[in-house]
Formats: C-alpha cells, structure tokens, sequence
C-alpha cells in the first residue's frame, strides 16, 4: 500500500510544464510577427507621409519662386524662404541662382551649414528643385527636412506596440493554459496519481470513469485492469492458503500438490493474459481520436441536409413575399455555410499535405459548360450578362483534375458576382503555351464590379482574408476560396494573379498545365446556358436506409410529386429483409446507422444478388460522410454512386435518372420518337 498521499511537486519535463512552454513560444512568435508587421507598416507610412511634405514643398517653390528668381526679387525669395519655414521639419532652405545665393536660412542650430551638409547627414531628407522659366534653368530650390519627429513618433509607436504584444501575449498564454489544464493537464495528472497509487498495490483506489472521450476510455481500460489483477491476487492468495493447509501431508501427497499448483500456474498465465488484452485496449483508445473529425463533419452534415432540404421544399410551395424573402435567405445562409465548411475542410486538407490531383482525361468545353450554367442561375439573379469564350487554339481534350479546375472556377466566377452589381462577367480561357505533351493554359475571369485597390491585390489571396474588413460586412464570405484557389493552381503547375481599379472592375487570371490529347483536336466555345426542362422521372420502387426520420421525411417529400414510392428502414439489418422480398428498383443508402452500418449492409446485399444470380439493384451512398476516401470505401463495398449530404433536390433527381432501371416501354419510346 501506498503512503505518499501527499501534494507531488512538478517535475521539470512533465507534460503540463512542457505545454506551457509550448504555448507561451507559439503565441510569442505570432504576436511578434504581427507587431513587427505594424511597426514595418507605420515606419513606412510615416516615412511616405514625410516625403509627400517635402515634395508638396518642393513643387510650391517650382510653380512660385519662377517669377522672383527671373526678375531677381530678393525680398520675395526670403518671404517664400521665410514662409517655409513656419513647417517645424524644414531645416534648411536656400535659393541659388547660376551665379549667387538669392536667399537662404536655416534652424539657429544648424546655422552656418550648407546644402552639402545636409545632404550627407541621413538625419535630413533633402530635395533639390530646379526653377525654369520659358523651359529654361534659371535657379534652383534646395530644401532639408529633419527626420527627427519621425524618429521620435516611431520609437513611441515601436514602445507602445511592443507593450500591447507583451500584454496579449500574457493574456493569450494564460487562457491556453488555463483552458488546457482544465480539460487535458488536470484529468491526465488524476489519471496518473490513480494508476501509480493502484500500481504500488491499492486496488481500491478510486478511477474517475465518468469522461467521455479518449481519456474515459482510457479510464476505463485501466479500471478493468485493475479487476483483473484483483481477480489474480485472490486466486493467487486462496492457492497459498490451500499450500499452507498441507504442507505436513505425506509425501504421496506431493505430487498430487504439484499438479494442483501446475493448475493454478496455467490460472495465473491466463489472468496475466488478460492484463496484456486491457494494455492493448488501452492502447486501441488512443486511435479513437483519429476518427473524430470524420465524425464531426458527419454529424454537422446531417442536420444540414434535412435544413437544406426542407429549405427547398417550402421555396415549392406558395408563399407569400415577406416568406418567401424569408425562405431565401434560410437556404442562402443554409449554403454559405456549407460553402464555408467545404472551404476550410479542403483547406486543412492543403495544409496538412492530404489533398492530392486526379489524373484523368476529360473535355474541357463540358467543364466550361457545367460551370458557366451554375453560375447563370446567380447572374441572372442579379441582372448580369455571363460570357464564356474559348480560344480557338486550346486543347479540346485534357488531362488532369477536372473536379478542381470546375472547384476554381466557381470560386473566382462566384467572387465575380458577388462584387457586381450592374454590368457584365466573363469567362476567356486561351492557349499560353505547348510543348505538344501538355499545354499550359490561361483562364481570366473579368467583372465590372467594385474592384480593389492596388495595395490589396498580394493579400487577398491569403487565408481568411479580404480587401478590407467592410467587404465581409457587405458581401459576406470567410476569404478562403481565394487562398484555396491559389493553393489548387499551384499544384496543377501555373500562379493566379489579379488586374483591378476600384469602381471600374477586376480581372482574375491564373494559369494551369494539363496533358493535351495528340491531334488536330480544338476546344469548342462553350455552348450557350441550357433551359430545357429535365424529362420527368420514371415509376421508381425504392428502398431507403436511413436513421433519421428528418433526412428520411426531406427525401419522402421529395418524391411526392413524382410517380416513386419509397420504403425506408430505419438500420441495416431491417432493410436487408426488406430487400430479400424483392421488387426494389434502387436503393439509397446511409452508411452510419445503428447495428449494420451501410458498408456492411451493402456488402450483403451485393453477396445476396451474387448467391441467387439476380442482377445487381443500382445502390446509391447518400451519406454525411463526405471526404474522397469516404466515396472509395463506397464504390469498394459496392455502391454504384456516393451523394454527400446536404443533397438537393436536382441531384438526388439527376442521381434517379441515371441509375432508373431501363424497361421496356422507355426503349419503345424512344425508337417512336
């Protein structure tokens, strides 16, 4: 039993300490950074601002000292000497003619100094004017500006900068530290303070269980580890006691005795067998956390699809105007925040080194076309004309990630219209170069929107970053799509840049190398926006796996206006009964569901159609799980198609169409056409 119940003092490499010092280092340099990047910013302002001064003086004297000068008017060259001086930076002025010094004064300190003096202290700025007259030189202006009020402006700038950092800074590492040792630092050194009292043989020791993440479990593991040993130390203790009861048997009793403690031996090995599986438990709780992000993104994009869903359904219905302005701005925040959820998955994504390009053929007037007819819908809404041109030397045909090059578009093409209000967006992608495998090409999106200013133009292709901070009131948006973009042209091998005038407009260009189709084979110009209406969809039997009785009622909603009856189940192993009994037309299907998940459910059913030799029933994951490795693990267990939610109503109809069995009478209808 332990006797060390006692407060333990910190040891110098323990976690919390070593957390601290972590965070204090990080928060430091953060702080310093930005610091330094004010003090850069206003030296350099108040340097431009004291230049701009003595320019403003420079070109007074140009436009008024021409007449005094020409008719040598002494007097008025020390009115303008004297009058320029009132400014307390000048230091020194002078007049000179080709052949004397019409007028000159400086400061009483510097009296007796030239112009050359100046010009050699870089405690001055100086500037030297010539005077002209007809276009000819007829004098010249010298001026001295002291820097010395700049100086001391800075230092008190630099001083105050610093103050506040060091002030945030302790204000920052106190709340990491505080937040840190409530939820991580204090529950691990519990943990720890009960493992080393159970370890030194109090197996009665309270273990605080009651966490629900990793550290619970971990709780946990030891807890029934600690069951275990007690369980082995009771067998081992009742095993001395019947040693100890015959030890003065006959020696015919010994091997007896040897057997039995033979037994107890294989007893001890299996309980201490037992401790390795809780130690590998144990272990297995700390891959549980790898797991949370997926989860999380799960469990927000499954109330988003019955929010967006619902959205849409009451957007059908008849509404009067205040509701109906009501309902779009539900499902236009409803998608912004989709959209911001997408940008900073993707960006974690970048950062982390995680995001990879596909290699693939495709044709580049079917991105252009998907692209240009998403964003109509938006230039329309705003009364806005939308132009896409393709040069006639591009490539029709390309390699590469045709998923992210339409990703870009959208981001620069959405940007476009929204910062237009009134005017035009258009769309040009030409040839920049070839070298007859690849073709590097040049995309630029041109607007007349509100455009930006030149000294904003390298920082809005940060993260989280905008031209200023009125632009995220007015327009909204988190400033990712553009660092996103940037990130994506890079990796497919060209750089994005920007063209801009505030009030006149901008014009976004970035470049992106593909594998070009061998040939004579020309890109086509986009063919104009479609407006035909989708063919209506055909009598669908349709079996639907999924828990949520919310996602479930959106999707039932859905198919009231249309000649398809659907069945749900509410988890795998239901749905996998109702499938046996046959009839189904295509299956939706949700992965994360209690019991049988759909990978599983999937599977089964694929072995079920291959055990009775039945074709296979088009299954289509529509699941929150929405990452590429998501859509794998679909398509391996042997779904035809993977929907990440929210799903809209067009694709879940477009998905419908697709898979839709083909019967008979379609195909009829189709040769009487």
């Amino acid at each position: 039993m332990s006797i060390h119940q006692g407060a333990r003092l910190p040891r110098a490499d323990s976690l919390g300490r070593r957390a601290k010092l972590a965070q204090l280092a990080f928060i430091s340099a953060i702080v310093l950074v930005f610091s330094c990047a004010l003090i850069l910013f206003n030296a350099y302002r108040l340097h431009v601002r004291l230049s701009e001064r003595a320019d403003s003086i420079a070109h007074l004297a140009r436009t008024s000292l021409a007449s005094a000068v020409w008719q040598v008017d002494y007097a008025s060259a020390r009115d303008f000497i004297d009058a320029v001086l009132q400014d307390d930076t000048v230091a020194f002025a002078q007049v000179v003619t080709g052949r004397e010094v019409m007028a000159a004064k400086s400061r009483p300190r510097f009296t007796g100094h030239d112009f050359d003096y100046f010009t050699r202290d870089r405690r001055f700025l100086t500037k030297s004017v010539e005077i002209r007259k007809f276009g000819d030189w007829i004098g010249s202006f010298n001026l001295a500006v002291s820097t010395e009020g700049y100086v001391q402006e800075m230092a008190m700038y630099i001083g105050l900068t610093l103050a506040m950092g060091l002030l945030l800074t302790l204000t920052l590492t106190l709340a990491a530290v505080r937040y840190m040792r409530k939820h991580f630092i204090s529950p691990l050194v519990d943990l720890e303070e009960a493992a080393t009292t159970i370890a030194d043989g109090d197996l009665d020791a309270p273990v605080d269980t009651s966490a629900s993440n990793e550290l619970g479990s971990l709780a946990r593991a030891i807890d029934d580890m600690r069951q275990s040993v007690r369980h082995l130390i009771n067998d081992l203790q009742e095993a001395n006691a019947k040693l100890q009861n015959h030890q003065n048997l006959l020696e015919s009793k010994v091997k007896e005795r040897t057997e039995e403690l033979k037994r107890k031996n294989e007893s001890l090995n299996g309980a201490l067998d037992q401790v390795r599986r809780a130690k590998k438990a144990a272990e297995m709780a700390n891959a549980a956390k790898s797991s949370f992000l997926a989860s999380m993104s799960h469990e927000i994009r499954t109330p988003m699809n019955a929010i967006l869903g619902m959205a849409d359904i009451l957007w059908e219905t008849d509404l009067s105007d205040d509701q109906a302005r009501y309902v779009d701005v539900f499902r236009t925040a409803g998608e912004s925040l989709l959209e911001i959820l997408d940008d900073i998955l993707d960006l974690s994504k970048i950062e982390a080194g995680h995001l990879t390009l596909e290699k693939t053929w495709f044709q580049l007037a079917e991105i252009l076309d998907r692209s240009c007819d998403v964003i109509q819908a938006k230039a329309a809404k705003k009364g806005l004309a939308l132009s896409c041109k393709t040069g006639p030397s591009v490539p029709a045909r390309l390699n590469g990630d045709p998923t992210r090059l339409r990703q870009i578009l959208f981001n620069l093409m959405g940007n476009a219209i929204k910062f237009t209000d009134s005017g035009s967006v258009a769309l040009n992608v030409d040839l920049a170069s070839t070298d007859g495998e690849t073709a590097l090409l040049h995309f630029s999106i041109s607007d007349t929107g509100v455009g930006v200013s030149g000294d904003k133009l390298g920082a809005i292709f940060e993260a989280f970053t905008q031209a200023d901070s009125s632009t995220t009131r007015q327009f909204g948006g988190t400033g990712l799509g553009l660092a996103i973009s940037k990130e994506l042209v890079h990796m497919m091998g060209g750089r994005i840049w920007a063209e801009s005038m505030p009030g006149k407009g901008s014009i976004f260009h970035f470049t992106a190398r593909f594998g070009a189709a061998t040939g004579s084979e020309t890109a086509q110009p986009a063919a104009p926006v479609k407006t035909a209406e989708e063919p209506p969809l055909p009598p669908l039997n349709i079996l639907m796996f999924e828990d949520s009785r919310y996602n479930a009622f959106v999707a039932q909603t859905y198919l009231d206006s249309t000649p398809c009856a659907m069945t749900v189940a509410e988890d795998g192993a239901t749905g996998l009964e109702l499938f046996k009994k046959g009839g189904w037309d295509l299956v939706l299907m949700d992965i994360q569901m209690p019991g049988m998940d759909g990978f599983e459910a999937t599977r089964s059913i694929r072995e079920w159609e291959k055990e009775h030799g039945l074709p296979a029933v088009p299954v289509v994951a529509m699941t929150a799980y929405a990452m590429n490795e998501d859509a794998r693990r679909c398509i391996q267990a042997g779904a035809n198609a993977h929907l990440p939610k929210p799903v809209k109503k067009s694709t879940l109809f477009e998905t419908l169409r697709e898979y839709a069995p083909k019967r008979p009478d379609d195909t009829e209808g189709s040769d009487h056409a």
